[in-house]
């Protein structure tokens, strides 16, 4: 289960962000502005819990590693998906080293 808290913080995180940076997008409309903002709000208390939740059963080591870099991953697919925001071939290498990193932090 723990793992499942993880996973879904990690999900939460990143609408945190993408919620941030929709805000920011809109400054120049203060209800999407503060709307978005407090989305984000909301998702990263949704996020901070859950994280809470699995640190109960995976190691602090383990579960920031899986975290951060996971965080990393999926901001990524938002940024290029959802803004459009350019991918480069040094950012995909970049993406692989972070899977390749968590899948090793993963082992045992």
């Amino acid at each position: 289960m723990g793992y499942i808290y993880l996973y879904s913080s990690i999900l939460f995180n990143v609408l945190t962000n993408v919620g941030f940076n929709l805000a920011a997008i809109n400054d120049a409309n203060p209800a999407k502005k503060w709307g978005y903002f407090a989305g984000g709000l909301i998702f990263g208390l949704l996020n901070s819990f859950l994280f809470m939740e699995a640190l109960k059963v995976i190691p602090l080591q383990v579960a920031s590693a899986i975290y951060f870099s996971l965080t990393i991953v999926g901001l990524f697919l938002a940024a290029y998906f959802g803004f459009n925001e350019e991918v480069t071939t040094v950012r995909m290498i970049g993406i692989f080293v972070i899977i390749s990193g968590v899948i090793m932090v993963q082992l045992k």
